[in-house]
């Protein structure tokens, strides 16, 4: 009971400290969004011996002018054998990370195994080539950070992440170390490591870094926790309990066989003393962010916790470099600002906005994603009153939108 007292005070922190820093970059959205799809990053031959592009998709905050950004590389889910770079979970998660400033892209790697067979060793073949997709477009970003720096990334400050069998390349190119193991690995994975052409491979870019701040795990596992180490990149998890795809501990029986889930992960970041936290969907199963449908509940609920575990992770790990580039405006500054008092709450709650160009719309969602109600707000009414009694005792969530749909400002409410 205490625990549940203390979330509201807690969030209120989080939130308090956010807006602080950066004048809430990097956890409020502040941003429209600007987006470049099919940009080349690579090459490389797929299973069956054919080569093919690589491509991404990169969002960025529009009118952002700081000189240096946050990067985040998402990879998708679907077994190594099925999905897409525009998959609307990872086209979710670009957008929403964009709108708080960072920079973001989701990238094609190669899928598929040799024959169609889901052995062992094709399975690990296919996860090589992956993270080798991975790396070239990380490559990329730090290529371009070194000679015509178009997306002004500060390379210091990137991190990868990826959705299921995503997570396993994200993962894995954090961690994997081919000199330690708690157990030798089979005889058959030097020969498959070599074949593929090991853990760095050719996709593209080379001579470039592939070094990463942290990891965002979204369902994910790893063959060996020992792998992990303490001066090894952060990590943000969530994973659901009930996972029976990919157990959230471990699953021997399965034929990826002896896989340790995101619970066995951040055990031992723990012991290790590695900054890291797990967000556990309990009673959930695998990738509940995405099905049926990640825009309806709950769906939808899982994946604003997604979104929520991974802003507050990041934002405590994340500089704010407020070095800018001349002639460019910063949008982010001329959105309307939204102040909620008070807050907490137990009687009215007075909202008030400045900087109104055209009417918006204020919309009141309670802590399970469901719509409570709805406010227009005009340049010449730039303030309204809520009634704490008709909302009722709880957690709310506030987004002020223009008419186009797009989230200007998000506030949290708690009415005690």
């Amino acid at each position: 009971m205490k625990k549940l007292l203390l979330l509201p005070a807690l969030l209120l922190l989080v939130s308090a400290v956010a807006t602080a820093q950066c004048n809430g970059r990097y956890y409020d959205e502040l941003f429209s969004v600007k987006s470049t799809s099919n940009i080349p990053f690579g090459r490389n031959a797929e299973f069956d011996g054919d080569s093919i592009d690589l491509l991404m998709n990169v969002y960025e905050p529009d009118g952002d002018n700081f000189a240096r950004r946050p990067l985040l590389v998402f990879a998708f889910g679907g077994s190594f054998t099925a999905g897409t770079r525009f998959s609307p979970d990872i086209l979710t998660l670009c957008d929403r990370f964009a709108k708080r400033g960072y920079v973001t892209a989701t990238i094609d790697y190669r899928l598929g195994f040799e024959d169609g067979n889901d052995s062992d060793t094709n399975q690990f073949k296919a996860l090589i080539r992956g993270i080798q997709d991975m790396k070239a477009a990380l490559r990329f970003f730090y290529k371009d950070a070194a000679t015509v720096n178009d997306y002004r990334i500060d390379t210091t400050q990137i991190f990868c992440g990826g959705v299921s069998a995503g997570g396993f390349i994200a993962l894995n190119h954090g961690y994997f170390k081919d000199s330690i193991f708690t157990n030798p690995p089979p005889d058959w994975v030097q020969g498959a490591y070599d074949e593929v052409g090991g853990i760095e491979g050719q996709s593209g870019n080379p001579g470039y870094s592939t070094k990463v701040k942290g990891v965002i795990n979204l369902c994910g596992a790893l063959a060996d926790t020992l792998w992990i180490q303490p001066t090894d990149p952060v990590l943000v998890s969530v994973h659901g309990t009930a996972d029976d795809l990919v157990a959230y501990t471990q699953d021997t029986t399965s034929v990826e066989g002896m896989l340790m889930g995101s619970g066995l992960i951040h055990i031992r970041a723990n012991n290790v003393g590695l900054p890291n936290h797990l967000h556990s969907f309990t009673g959930a199963g695998h990738v509940p962010f995405i099905l049926p449908i990640p825009f309806i509940p709950p769906a939808s609920q899982y994946m604003d916790s997604t979104i929520w575990t991974v802003r507050d992770f990041l934002f405590q790990h994340v500089e704010c470099d407020t070095a800018t580039v001349s002639g460019v405006e910063d949008k982010s500054w001329s959105l309307p600002d939204m102040v909620v008092y008070p807050n907490p709450a137990t009687n009215n709650i007075a909202i008030s906005l400045n900087q109104i160009a055209e009417e918006l719309r204020l919309i009141v969602y309670d802590i399970r994603g469901k719509q409570i109600t709805e406010y227009t707000i005009g340049q010449n009414n730039n303030s309204l009153i809520l009634s704490a009694h008709n909302l009722g005792k709880g957690i709310f969530l506030l987004l002020l939108k223009d008419k186009e749909g797009s989230v200007l400002r998000v506030k949290k409410l708690v009415i005690n």
